[in-house]
């Protein structure tokens, strides 16, 4: 009797494996949220969080500044 193997197609494979790392990121996410308040008290978490955002946020609204400068000073000197 010949026993048949069931295949799992890749594509379900890598779905399942980026859900799989997004959920242990959250938890990882959660545990050293209530690690840093522990260590850091809530008054310096919470400025510990601003900051960061701040730093995360002015990074965001760079919006290729620097590339596009860089293309234009490119083609000016080209010309």
């Amino acid at each position: 009797m010949k026993v048949q193997l069931l295949k799992i197609p890749s594509h379900l494979i890598v779905a399942g494996s980026s859900w799989l790392s997004k959920i242990i990121i959250a938890g990882v996410q959660l545990a050293s949220i209530s690690y840093l308040i522990s260590i850091l008290g809530e008054e310096k978490y919470a400025i510990f969080s601003l900051l960061t955002g701040l730093l995360v946020w002015c990074s965001a609204v760079d919006f290729g500044i620097g590339t596009g400068l860089q293309n234009y000073i490119s083609e000016c000197r080209a010309k």
